[in-house]
């Protein structure tokens, strides 16, 4: 079962990595793939980040899938023009055309975030994303082949 919010689904719905990823078929094991890509990032990072991901989730146990499921339409509707230039391109393997286009896929993910950023009225939340954000280039950077490989897996 498809569980985006509608306005972001709708938005990307004409999309064909959007027909890919966000489809019935294929949704639960992008969010699934997604949601494991997380766990393995934060357990390599310092132990402060690794705690507060251990609280949160005790508190929350479901929070990063359910993060994941909201977000990914934004994400995919973001590398889209990514995804258009590399079929335009004819390309074989997508896997590294996005690892090839590093900072143009970071740019795009990092736009999606800033724009939901932007909606979340809860102060605590919105904080924590200001803290984060001035490394986050650097933190997709690092896990592009793992990202290019859960897309790449799904897309084609």
């Amino acid at each position: 079962m498809r569980n985006t919010s509608s306005e972001s689904a709708d938005a990307v719905a004409d999309g064909p990595l959007a027909a890919q990823l966000l489809s019935p078929e294929t949704f639960p094991g992008f969010v699934d793939d997604c949601t494991a890509l997380i766990g393995d990032e934060i357990r390599k990072k310092g132990m402060t980040l690794r705690t507060a991901f251990k609280v949160t989730q005790k508190l929350k146990p479901d929070i990063t899938e359910r993060t994941v499921r909201e977000l990914s339409p934004d994400f995919v509707h973001a590398l889209e023009p990514c995804y258009a230039k590399y079929r335009a391109e004819g390309g074989d393997d997508l896997r590294a055309h996005l690892i090839a286009h590093e900072d143009e896929v970071a740019d795009a993910m990092l736009i999606a975030a800033d724009r939901r950023a932007e909606r979340i009225h809860n102060r605590t939340i919105h904080s924590a994303y200001g803290r984060v954000r001035g490394r986050a280039r650097r933190e997709i950077s690092e896990a592009m082949p793992q990202i290019a490989s859960v897309i790449a897996r799904h897309a084609e």
